[in-house]
């Protein structure tokens, strides 16, 4: 279990579906280059906030820091109909997961683990949102980009009654 540190991220969010994917991705890489905030440091992170198949998430590429943040103006995110500056991972505890391989050499997300392969406290259940971060962004990595770690957002339960 980690407390991560809220991150800066210039965000996009994709409407849904696997069609459009690859297509989030490049839009909002192409806007943090244009912005010159693509850095060595720079995380690619997606935030998904339920377990359906929508594939409705939120694409993020983090900023380096505040300063560079304050250089981006409003006609930059006008480029890209939708981008946004925000912070993530600003809660939690989460439970921090490195994948490992699968048998297509893939990491397993952690989002298809099943609830029992997931150690918590007892007080503390998973839930919404999940985040999987890449080694670079999607849309710059080859067929098949890899997930590097995934954070599961803890919230408490609910005591049991007597």
């Amino acid at each position: 279990m980690v407390r991560a540190q809220p991150l800066l991220v210039l965000s996009l969010r994709n409407p849904g579906g696997a069609d459009t994917w690859r297509d989030t991705w490049r839009r909002l890489t192409a806007l943090v280059f244009s912005c010159g905030l693509a850095t060595r440091e720079t995380k690619a992170i997606e935030v998904h906030y339920d377990a359906g198949t929508s594939r409705r998430f939120d694409a993020c590429l983090s900023i380096p820091s505040s300063r560079l943040a304050a250089e981006v103006t409003a006609d930059d995110l006008a480029q890209v109909p939708g981008a946004r500056m925000e912070t993530v991972m600003g809660h939690g505890p989460f439970l921090h997961h490195r994948p490992t391989a699968g048998h297509d050499g893939r990491p397993a997300p952690a989002a298809s683990l099943p609830p029992a392969a997931v150690p918590h406290p007892a007080s503390l259940v998973p839930a919404w949102p999940r985040y999987h971060v890449y080694a670079c962004s999607p849309a710059l990595a080859g067929e098949t980009p890899v997930i590097t770690d995934t954070y599961i957002t803890l919230t408490a339960s609910a005591p049991a009654r007597p």
